[in-house]
């Protein structure tokens, strides 16, 4: 009971306990005739009651209360005759016009329960109402694009690939993507109900654009017209020398892939014993016939097989592990037996049994391989998954991966080439070697809105180094308490448009993002603020905890029990 009491003024409770003491000595004194009768200590009493009162008026004591009463919060999207009808089954219960950004601390704190009605809570505001007794009842979206996926970064060469699901209520929609000068470059018919669409169109020059996705309906009428910022990088070359214990169509096809994207590669094949056929490809015509440290610093990757790899002499592994794990060097090993050689002179791959054989990808036009009949398996914060076909495993500052699939070429055969570039694309980015201050940024979503905030999150190995917005003001960030190169800032966009963030240490990296209008991918962003409520409010973290709030105690009571004790102490010795 007693731990519900407390006071306000507790700052100077020392002070005021030291003055009750000195004021009680003070009158202990004055009252003191020579003997303690019974007035001596009526007397007593009651100046130790009104010191006390006057001592509970200065620290104004509280106590805690159970909080009781409800609200609806009125989000976008909300029926209004679901309002109603609460309302008429509550006529006490108040609403809450929704604004995201706001401020719902003061309206949360005199209530025990709250209803959200519509599309629900942002997710930078759901933090404010975590600890309420929460009832979501949503309402479903009807119309529109409301699941996207899109390479809003993507490599000059490649294809720009805009995946989805659209829903209408209506017969035949058409969806078209525009380029940034407004000329159709794909399009598709949108059936009733839901109907998941894939448009696509080569990127042929570097910068920053702005494509459209338009919605037109049976008439040719323009339904909508939503932006997609695409940043089109230009290709850094990389230094590749692939290594192989016999030829194989995988590196035939491979090393003309390298060479098309303006790699310099060296592949080196073993054709008999002691002897070994050279090709270069955009890169001078020397021969490696070892490894050794000078010629493994010029490197960002090597490519071995995986037999290549184990028939490497003592010193090589050495020179090998060394510039791995101390420089950072990439090292890809391509399978070539039966069976997936998860281990290797750099470590293992954490591989579990798969009965499958071939594999879906999720790039494209989703085509199947044939693959091991192994998944690869999760080494917490070791292994990083390259989509669903991939791996790579951190070895020191380096890297070391693999892919389970087999036979990459047969897309190329196919005429599946923009599948093809994809999956080796990812592959070498994944494994490459990252410079000796290695940075970068990770924006958390494809674009931002004007005025909320856009995460991002920097990482770094340089302990000083600094991010700028707009090279004008300098971001605040907070390292990653699990992490220590990870570290993480917010901005505002105050306009819309293209933006940048920029690392004080390497004013060539850089980090384009593009922030919308408000109002733009409303559908969307009300479908993925929807089930993300739905996951939130219903995964028990808001299970209901009874809310108790500090209410000051009425000072009357001490003030007329002071003032009592005080009349009387005045009054009684003219009395006697």
């Amino acid at each position: 009971m007693w731990n519900s009491f407390d006071f306000d003024y507790k700052e100077g409770w020392l002070l005021v306990v030291f003055t009750a003491l000195l004021l009680w000595a003070v009158f202990i004194f004055k009252e003191w005739k020579g003997k303690a009768d019974n007035r001596f200590y009526i007397n007593l009493v009651l100046g130790l009651v009104a010191i006390l009162c006057f001592s509970i008026l200065v620290l104004r004591p509280t106590y805690l209360q159970k909080v009781k009463g409800e609200a609806i919060l009125l989000t976008e999207g909300y029926q209004k005759e679901i309002l109603d009808s609460i309302k008429r089954t509550n006529r006490r219960i108040s609403s809450i016009e929704y604004i995201p950004g706001m401020d719902l601390s003061a309206r949360l704190d005199s209530i025990d329960r709250l209803l959200i009605l519509g599309h629900g809570v942002r997710e930078f505001d759901l933090w404010q109402i975590k600890e309420d007794q929460v009832s979501f009842l949503p309402t479903e979206i009807s119309n529109g694009i409301v699941r996207l996926k899109y390479n809003r970064k993507a490599n000059l060469g490649s294809d720009l690939i805009v995946e989805g699901d659209h829903k209408s209520n209506v017969s035949q929609m058409k969806l078209v993507l525009l380029g940034p000068g407004g000329l159709p470059l794909d399009s598709l018919i949108s059936k009733m109900d839901s109907t998941r669409f894939k448009l696509r169109t080569n990127l042929k020059v570097p910068g920053n654009f702005l494509y459209h996705l338009q919605v037109r309906d049976s008439t040719g009428s323009i339904v909508n017209m939503e932006p997609l910022p695409v940043e089109v990088c230009g290709n850094k070359p990389l230094k590749i020398p692939v290594i192989n214990e016999f030829p194989s169509f995988e590196t035939k096809y491979l090393k003309n892939f390298l060479s098309e994207e303006g790699h310099e590669v060296i592949v080196k094949t073993k054709l008999t014993k002691q002897k070994y056929k050279f090709e270069y490809f955009n890169t001078a015509r020397v021969a490696v016939y070892s490894l050794n440290k000078d010629n493994l610093q010029t490197f960002d990757l090597i490519i071995f097989d995986d037999l290549s790899l184990k028939y490497l002499s003592r010193s090589e592994q050495r020179f090998l592990a060394e510039e791995v794990t101390n420089n950072g060097l990439g090292v890809f090993v391509q399978q070539t037996g039966n069976q997936f050689q998860a281990k290797n002179l750099l470590g293992e791959f954490k591989i579990v049994p798969d009965n499958q054989t071939s594999l879906q990808l999720p790039i494209g036009s989703t085509p199947v391989l044939d693959k091991y009949p192994v998944l690869f398996g999760n080494d917490e914060l070791l292994e990083n998954p390259i989509d669903n076909y991939g791996n790579s495993k951190q070895v020191g500052r380096g890297r070391i991966g693999s892919t389970i699939l087999k036979d990459t070429y047969q897309l190329l055969l196919d005429g599946k080439e923009s599948e093809y570039k994809e999956i080796w694309s990812s592959l070498i980015n994944g494994f490459r070697k990252r410079a000796e201050n290695f940075e970068m940024f990770y924006g958390d979503s494809y674009w931002a809105y004007v005025n909320e905030p856009f995460n991002f999150s920097f990482f770094t190995s340089n302990k000083n180094s600094n991010v700028f917005y707009e090279n004008e003001y300098r971001v605040p960030l907070i390292r990653n308490s699990i992490i220590s190169d990870q570290w993480e800032g917010t901005v505002y966009p105050g306009k819309a448009g293209w933006h940048q963030l920029a690392s004080e240490s390497d004013s060539v990296l850089t980090f384009n993002f593009y922030a919308m209008k408000e109002g733009s991918w409303n559908t969307l962003t009300n479908n993925n603020t929807l089930e993300l409520n739905k996951r939130y409010f219903n995964d028990g973290s808001t299970q209901y905890q009874e809310k108790l709030l500090p209410q000051r105690m009425n000072p009357i009571w001490f003030f007329v029990v002071f003032l009592i004790t005080t009349g009387y102490l005045w009054l009684e010795p003219k009395l006697r």
